[in-house]
């Protein structure tokens, strides 16, 4: 599998093929998990982020629910992909290698790219759209008004900041 997370949420198969990830709910636990990459997310956290302040009657079966949603739309599109979704007190991990994120794969080139004199690595260190968040971090040619930096270090659904966990 592969996610896109700079710019609109997607998921392709290795192949390429899209992979429906079948309503707003689903897509959002996703996106959780992709954000949080590598580390559990607590349940608490994920019923937050799907349910805001008004979770339904039994919190932790919906999400158990939604969480199975996504296993099988990951898993119908490729074989052995639901194995990617883990449970792991005291929530949810997404196991998917670094290289089939694109945010993970942009910090690697960005990482790279600033150890090396290498211009091209450079160059492909900065091949982002330029709507993503991403791009606003990036140095602007002068003809251009400097666009305030993103903290990264919030989460990417946070609202109110005083309220929100640091990311790392």
């Amino acid at each position: 599998m592969r996610f896109k997370v700079l710019g609109p949420l997607e998921v392709r198969t290795v192949t390429g093929r899209p992979v429906r990830v079948p309503e707003v709910k689903v897509r959002t636990l996703l996106a959780n998990l992709l954000v949080h990459h590598g580390q559990v997310v607590p349940t608490v956290r994920l019923i937050e982020a799907l349910w805001g302040g008004t979770p339904p009657a039994n919190p932790t079966a919906s999400l158990q629910a939604k969480v199975s949603q996504l296993r099988r739309a990951l898993e119908n599109a490729e074989e052995g992909a639901r194995d990617l979704v883990v449970r792991r007190a005291p929530g949810y991990t997404l196991q998917a290698p670094q290289d089939a994120v694109d945010s993970l794969r942009f910090r690697a080139l960005v990482a790279r790219a600033r150890t090396l004199d290498d211009l091209r690595a450079r160059a492909a260190a900065q091949v982002v759209r330029p709507g993503d968040a991403v791009a606003r971090t990036l140095p602007r040619p002068a003809a251009r008004p400097p666009v305030e930096p993103v903290d990264t270090s919030m989460p990417a659904n946070c609202v109110e900041p005083a309220r929100c966990n640091r990311v790392g």
